[in-house]
């Protein structure tokens, strides 16, 4: 019996092996021409391999993208080896998809380089997935603003920019008034549903830059970028207005809600974002001393 095969023959079943794997898989001679490919890569491509046999990658994705893959294939046949590298590729069925790219040269017969091979992982999922624990990471679970971690890892931020460049900002600490009084009363379900439209009020009155944080229990900060105490007192007095409007609980038993601040500004001596907290504290005390429902500047302690 012979058990020897021609080349024709190991080639269909090399062709069926690969077909049958779903990642996109091909090959490119020593020129950077397509010389093979698997059924995943011309589902990803949108094209048979009849149309992509002999043709480089600038002949099938936009300009833009095939200058990026030439230069790394370049540079891997410069280098020799492996290559791998995550990027965001569009499919023919025009979706968007995170990718992880491994590629290897392979040589003759003689040891000279004969061309790359490739794989492409889809891993959209995963960085769904890894975007999805980062944000919560990021964010208290109840409101959706920053949490306090996150809070100092972004004030830090902004305060180290302010002691290099001067530019300033403003700083506004927020306390639900009575919220007690809300959760005894009504409940924590109401006292949770105060939480959450407060910050969406909040939130609808703030430029991306801001920074809004629940710091503990009613208790929230926001601090303003570039801002005056002017313009922090302009925002403050905005939301105050608007949450002022809100009733929580039963048609026939509810409790307005009203919101009490305290602002201040960086100011050079500031050793650092406590510094700044503080005072800001300090005038949400006298806020609330003053009656509640009100926004406060700093004016010194008392």
């Amino acid at each position: 019996m012979n058990n020897k095969q021609t080349d024709p023959d190991i080639f269909y079943r090399i062709q069926n092996a690969i077909d049958m794997l779903p990642c996109p898989i091909f090959i490119k001679d020593g020129d950077y021409r397509y010389i093979a490919c698997n059924r995943a890569f011309e589902s990803f491509i949108g094209l048979p391999r009849s149309k992509l046999f002999g043709v480089t990658v600038h002949d099938i994705v936009p300009a833009e993208l095939a200058v990026i893959y030439e230069k790394a294939e370049h540079e891997l046949i410069a280098q020799g080896g492996t290559q791998s590298y995550e990027t965001n590729v569009t499919c023919a069925d025009g979706t968007n998809h995170d990718v992880i790219f491994y590629k290897a040269v392979f040589y003759n017969a003689e040891g000279m380089t004969d061309g790359i091979s490739g794989v492409m992982l889809d891993i959209t999922e995963r960085k769904r997935l890894e975007n999805e624990l980062a944000q919560v990471a990021r964010e208290d679970f109840l409101t959706g603003a920053l949490n306090l971690r996150t809070f100092y890892e972004l004030a830090n931020h902004e305060f180290n920019c302010f002691k290099r460049t001067g530019d300033a900002f403003s700083l506004l600490v927020l306390d639900l008034d009575h919220f007690k009084n809300i959760n005894d009363t009504l409940g924590h379900e109401a006292g949770d549903d105060a939480l959450q439209k407060f910050v969406q009020i909040a939130k609808a009155n703030l430029r991306e830059q801001d920074i809004f944080a629940r710091t503990g229990g009613d208790e929230f900060r926001l601090l303003l970028p570039g801002a005056s105490q002017s313009g922090g007192i302009l925002l403050a007095e905005r939301i105050r207005g608007e949450v002022s409007l809100v009733k929580i609980g039963a048609p026939n038993f509810s409790i307005a809600l009203s919101v009490s601040a305290g602002l201040c500004s960086s100011l050079p001596a500031d050793k650092g974002i406590d510094d700044i907290v503080r005072r800001a504290d300090v005038a949400l005390y006298q806020a609330k001393a003053a009656g509640r429902n009100s926004v406060m500047e700093y004016c010194g302690d008392h």
